[in-house]
Order: structure tokens, then C-alpha cells, then sequence
């Protein structure tokens, strides 16, 4: 059994590189994703299907790009701050800050709870 910290830093690097392909392999099958945003409000993904078929949104950029911050673990639990960028289709910044909860057993994230703030702008055009 790995530790949760090699856990989370194999996450963060597949998270890092955009393999989220290999991201589903790290779910147990009856993973729950809670997520609060600014921008879309409270989400609950049940389920490794369910996540991997999940949509990010027409106006989510293709590629992300993150920055992992400060790194909290106790136990089986780990919390990660984050900041994260990219280009959205329209050509508009993305950018946002975020925490994310990891709950693991026997290897896998069993819950996660992210807390996602869009700090992007908007273009003159969208006001």
C-alpha cells in the first residue's frame, strides 16, 4: 500500500500533465466528487462512470495548467491548494484558485470535495 502522500503526489503530477485517463484509475468505483464553485454552484458526481464522462463545459479551456500550493495530510486524508489556467475556445483567460479534499482507502480516492473561484475576467464584450 502506498502512503497517502506518494498518493497525492502521483495525483497531482497526472493532474499536472492532463492524463486524466490515469486520474479514473486512481477512483474507486463508488467515488463521490462534491465540487462548489463561483461560477457553476454545487455539483455531485456519484460514481467512476459518472466522473469520467463528466463534461467540463463548452467554456472550460482544453488544456489546464496548474500550480500545486501548500499540501496537508493527516492520515488518509489529503487537502491541496491550487491554482490553475488556461485558454478557454473563445480566446478568453481562464484562470481560478482552488482546494481540493482527498478521502483515500486501500489506495483509492473514495471522496473528494473541491472548492473551485473563478478569477477570470471577462471580456468588454460579456458585460
Amino acid at each position: 500500500m502506498a502512503t497517502t502522500r506518494e498518493l497525492i503526489s502521483k495525483v497531482n503530477q497526472i493532474f499536472g500533465e492532463n492524463r486524466m485517463d490515469e486520474f479514473i484509475d486512481f477512483l474507486s468505483d463508488d467515488i463521490i466528487w462534491e465540487m462548489f464553485s463561483s461560477s457553476t454552484g454545487h455539483t455531485t458526481l456519484r460514481g467512476k462512470e459518472e466522473i469520467s464522462n463528466m463534461d467540463g463545459g463548452e467554456n472550460m479551456p482544453e488544456r489546464m495548467y496548474f500550480q500545486f500550493g501548500t499540501i496537508i495530510i493527516e492520515g488518509d486524508k489529503a487537502s491541496v491548494e491550487c491554482t490553475s489556467a488556461g485558454i478557454r475556445p473563445d480566446g478568453s483567460q481562464y484562470s481560478g484558485a482552488s482546494c481540493d479534499i482527498y478521502h483515500f482507502s486501500n489506495d483509492k480516492i473514495v471522496r473528494m470535495v473541491s472548492y473551485v473561484i473563478d478569477n477570470s475576467t471577462k471580456s468588454p464584450s460579456d458585460h
